[in-house]
């Protein structure tokens, strides 16, 4: 049977479901081995109420009518309870191992009859009856020295299982060695044999070693199957030495099917005494098992006078413990149609909440938080601390659980995800400028249109993201370092509750804390300016330059510092992946004069060398000569081609937005929209411009011939001013301009 941890030491006291008139004897939980099967049961208050601390209300001297019922003190006193579930002994099997030695058996044997002893000492539990078995359980006992093993071959050590007398040489310590209480136990060996290992199994000398103690009880021998217990047993007291021993007692536990067990491990050194040995009580030394007392007397007291009240125990003026009876939070003392005293549920008359006050708390984030992480809003100011009043223990209670009502004080947060709707679409129901109202059946009361949006978040169920427990006074105590507890790691809507528990009644104190995102992303690069030349717009200078290879390596750089601006722009750390930026794109190809919206991917492609070349070379127009008439004629004009005609621009434009929630306190939906800063925009345009001599130039010059032509003509001229590089001379047979007296 696998147990498991030993519950933590304190003063919870459960009876077990045997009662005597007045009394019940039970066993104290804190020492309980923890087990699957173990049940519960209410334990009347164990704690008393100082006199001071009650109120006067609770009085009702000068009553003569109620004489009968009250107390010296003129509260209504708690009578007796006389509620018996059976008349049978009370059984406890104590299970040894066989390892332990008589010393050991002997300070148990002591501390069990002191155990009864204060039992029977107590008032009002003279006819409790405790009943004693004993058994042995196999273990691995080790040899712990020579003068050990002789003493194991005495007359005297006979019934411990060691061997017939021999006449063996001693071969190691002499006879001065310290005996300890537990076999396991060995000395420092003086020679390099192994530990012998005495028999496991129970021996019958075992059993008669038992029969020794008269104090453990009858003796029973687990391995005879046809010994029966008289009375099945309420619980199991082992006392084990080693991991073998300690199976054993596991198994032991199981066959009996006890609820509750207690496990004392008893071990000082030696090979035995290493292993793990769960929920056991480890036992330096055998006395320390006066430390220890497993039972506890409970009086069963109850309220046969007061319909519904409940006993409350508290110490008089002379410090004796006297207990009267009250009604429940929530309740009157009133009487009943027939005359008698009862106790009435009233309207829940609920103490104000300082977080019921509030209709909602709200944190805007507004600043870039490095870490998505946020604490501390009580000792911000951002939420009030909750302050519950325990009336039953004066606000003294400091344990965390005790019986089945477990007085306690919780503090939960729930993150809540409503539908969320695209906040443009909610308002082009409502109407701009308009408030929102808190229910969606109220957005589609305004228009039955809206019943056709989709939410952009689906709604989905409540995740809890803290839940603490607290005892009364820890919590009253430090309230405010519980309430800063309080970490949530996302925006959104939350739901807080303060639940503070008494025996009898409970209370709940409810909260709606939302976290805003207030914060929009900021661009940490800046936004590129455009260049120009002198060639391209020797006039203005703006925007424009020569469609160059130096210049498209430029244009392509601040293309991609544009986009920059956008992808290094920075955020807090709780808006991952919500961006939903205003991005547009559009180009002016060459020989268009309009621009034209394109995908904002393709402007990484905007004045890449490659690109810019094939869009200029697929184009018809750059196969027409511009040169060439329609009817073939050549175009002798000073401008065949018009001016920027072979122009590629580009313009871009970023907003900076993220989408956000404006979350509310009391609204069954919520509102998304995309917004940013206004000053968070990058606006980018850029024109290359491709001229006739960017691509081809011209060069012209006068042929030989023609120069001796006009040399030989300039030749019989006196006026040297001519020359014959850019200029062409011809002697005419004519006289004059239009002569007929030669060939002009």
């Amino acid at each position: 049977m696998k147990l498991f941890g030993l519950l933590a030491a304190g003063a919870i006291q459960l009876p077990l479901q045997v009662l005597s008139m007045r009394t019940s004897l039970g066993l104290k939980e804190t020492l309980l081995a923890v087990n699957k099967e173990r049940s519960v049961s209410f334990a009347l208050l164990p704690f008393d109420l100082p006199n001071n601390t009650l109120i006067s209300q609770d009085a009702l001297t000068n009553n003569d009518h109620y004489s009968g019922i009250l107390g010296p003190d003129g509260r209504i006193g708690c009578t007796e309870s006389m509620a018996i579930d059976n008349n049978q002994e009370i059984t406890v099997v104590l299970a040894f191992s066989k390892c332990l030695d008589d010393t050991a058996l002997s300070t148990v044997e002591e501390w069990v009859n002191q155990v009864k002893a204060g039992i029977t000492t107590i008032a009002y539990a003279e006819d409790l009856k405790i009943t004693f078995q004993s058994t042995m359980v196999p273990g691995a006992c080790e040899e712990r020295s020579e003068k050990t093993k002789k003493g194991l071959e005495d007359k005297a050590m006979e019934n411990q299982g060691g061997a017939a007398p021999s006449n063996a040489p001693e071969t190691t310590a002499p006879d001065t060695a310290k005996p300890d209480m537990a076999e396991p136990d060995t000395a420092e060996p003086h020679t390099t044999e192994p530990p012998v290992l005495l028999t496991n199994n129970v021996m019958p000398t075992d059993l008669k070693r038992l029969e020794a103690f008269p104090g453990l009880g009858n003796v029973v021998d687990l391995a005879d199957d046809d010994v029966k217990l008289d009375v099945k047993p309420i619980a199991v007291i082992s006392f084990v030495t080693g991991e073998k021993s300690y199976g054993e007692v596991m198994q032991y536990e199981t066959s009996v099917q006890v609820s509750k067990t207690f496990n004392f491990h008893i071990c000082k050194s030696g090979t035995n005494c290493e292993g793990t040995f769960e929920n056991c009580i480890d036992l330096p030394e055998v006395v320390d098992l006066f430390m220890y007392n497993p039972f506890t007397v409970t009086r069963s007291i109850e309220c046969a006078n007061l319909d519904g009240g409940v006993p409350v125990t508290y110490l008089d003026d002379y410090g004796f413990r006297q207990c009267f009876c009250n009604c429940p939070a929530g309740h009157v003392l009133e009487e009943n149609d027939y005359g008698a005293l009862t106790c009435k549920q009233v309207d829940d008359e609920v103490c104000p909440c300082v977080w019921a006050q509030v209709n909602e708390f709200k944190y805007a984030v507004e600043n870039d938080k490095g870490t998505c992480s946020f604490k501390n809003f009580a000792t911000d100011s951002v939420l009030s601390v909750p302050f519950p009043t325990d009336g039953y223990v004066a606000d003294k209670r400091d344990t965390l659980k005790e019986g089945y009502q477990n007085p306690r004080i919780t503090v939960t947060a729930e993150r809540e995800q409503f539908a969320e709707y695209k906040g443009s679409d909610v308002e082009s129901v409502v109407g701009a400028g308009g408030s929102l109202p808190l229910t969606f059946d109220e957005v589609v009361g305004l228009s039955s249109s809206a019943s056709n949006l989709q939410p952009v978040v689906a709604p989905a169920h409540k995740t809890r993201t803290h839940s603490a427990e607290y005892p009364w006074k820890e919590y009253q105590m430090n309230r405010v370092a519980h309430i800063d507890d309080l970490e949530f790691t996302s925006y959104g809507k939350y739901k807080l509750e303060v639940s503070a528990y008494d025996y009898f009644s409970s209370a709940t104190c409810e909260g709606c804390l939302v976290i805003v995102d207030k914060y929009r992303p900021k661009a940490t690069t800046e936004c590129p300016k455009s260049f120009c030349d002198d060639v391209a717009d020797p006039v203005h200078c703006t925007e424009s330059a020569e469609l160059t290879p130096n210049n498209l390596d430029k244009a392509s750089g601040l293309v991609n510092q544009y986009f920059d601006f956008a992808i290094k722009a920075k955020n807090d750390a709780c808006s991952v992946d919500n961006r939903c930026d205003s991005e547009s794109f559009s180009r002016r190809d060459f020989f268009e004069k309009d621009y034209t919206e394109h995908d904002c991917s393709q402007a990484h492609q905007c004045f890449n060398k490659d690109t810019v070349l094939e869009d200029l070379l697929v184009s018809t127009k750059t196969k027409t000569n511009p040169l060439l008439e329609e009817d073939n004629s050549c175009d002798n004009t000073d401008a065949p081609v018009s001016i920027g005609q072979c122009t590629r621009c580009c313009k871009m434009h970023t907003a900076l937005k993220e989408w956000w929630t404006d979350y509310r306190c009391g609204s069954d939906y919520d509102a998304r929209n995309c917004e940013g800063d206004s000053d968070q925009t990058c606006d980018f345009k850029q024109c290359l411009v491709m001229n006739g001599d960017t691509l081809a130039t011209v060069t012209a010059s006068i042929t030989e011939d023609a120069k001796k032509e006009s040399e030989s003509v300039l030749a019989q001229v006196e006026d040297e001013a001519y020359q014959t590089v850019t200029q062409i001379h011809r002697s005419l047979d004519c006289t004059s301009f239009g002569g007929t007296d030669g060939e002009c």
